[in-house]
């Protein structure tokens, strides 16, 4: 009996599977989970490089945009994606390009928002267009690689610095 136990084959598929299911799906949750993220910096980019031609060229400021209406022009085009009320906008104007701010506004794991403005520009000046998404992070395994707020959240920004054309 044990020798035919022994020679027996017909439940290897099955023992192999059991053994490397949990490793298989694993990798291919973790590189689903890592192409959404990806997916997602790269429509925030996009984005916010439009927005800030369009500000960069004049349009924000001659047609008047306010902030509602600049968030709702931005989230036409990562809206598919990305839920609009979660994005955190800052459009200003500096002195000089040193002035930019050089660190993501992160507080103890959290985005301070407290000094973002909005600002449509004039021409010929400096100016920046930061925006920042807070990605949720579905997959346990990923947080420990992914998750850099203190509520388990990716954040994602993307930055546009430039200077306004001299637009009349």
């Amino acid at each position: 009996m044990r020798r035919g136990f022994l020679q027996s084959s017909s439940g290897v598929a099955a023992v192999e599977f059991a053994i490397l299911a949990f490793p298989f799906f694993l990798i291919i949750f973790a590189i689903l989970e890592t192409s959404l993220v990806f997916l997602g910096e790269l429509t925030l980019n996009r984005s916010v490089d439009r927005m800030a031609r369009m500000v960069r060229t004049g349009e924000v400021a001659l047609s008047k945009l306010d902030a509602t209406a600049f968030r709702s022009k931005l989230c036409d085009d990562v809206g598919f994606l990305m839920d609009c009320s979660k994005l955190q906008i800052d459009l200003k104007t500096y002195a000089s390009y040193a002035d930019f701010p050089q660190a993501h506004p992160l507080q103890s794991g959290v985005l301070n928002t407290a000094d973002f403005g909005y600002t449509a520009g004039a021409p010929s000046t400096i100016m920046a267009l930061r925006v920042y998404y807070e990605w949720p992070v579905y997959t346990d395994m990923m947080h420990r690689f992914l998750s850099d707020l203190k509520d388990g959240n990716h954040l994602i920004a993307s930055v546009a610095g430039f200077e306004t054309e001299p637009f009349e």
